[in-house]
């Protein structure tokens, strides 16, 4: 991909998250968020990377802190934004950002690893 640019998503669950039943996290919260990421693909953005680091972590994410870490190559900037409005869309009666934090950051490959 010629000129991609490095998008790095930072999430986590919303206190929403936490307090929904095991159903609602199944039924509700699972199938949406599944095909949220299935959405961000077919809008060009490709998966580098992902990492998540609840191992030594438990409960909402707070300003500073994040669950996940995705990494993705888009072509366009505006992929960024289109990806962060559909959490934000309301789809079959669920809006994402009930129940998780994103935040997008741009950038590009670090020039010191990758060539």
């Amino acid at each position: 991909m010629a000129e991609a640019h490095r998008i790095l998503v930072l999430g986590g669950g919303l206190p929403a998250y936490f307090e929904a039943s095991e159903e609602e996290k199944r039924d509700v919260f699972l199938p949406r968020f599944r095909a949220l990421l299935a959405e961000w693909e077919e809008l060009g953005a490709r998966v580098i990377a992902s990492f998540c680091d609840d191992v030594l972590q438990v409960g909402p994410v707070t300003a500073t802190s994040w669950a996940w870490y995705l990494i993705f190559e888009v072509g366009e900037l505006e992929t960024a934004a289109k990806m962060i409005e559909r959490v934000r869309t309301e789809v079959d009666g669920v809006r994402l950002d009930r129940y998780v934090r994103f935040e997008a950051r741009v950038g590009r490959p670090f020039w010191a690893r990758e060539e």
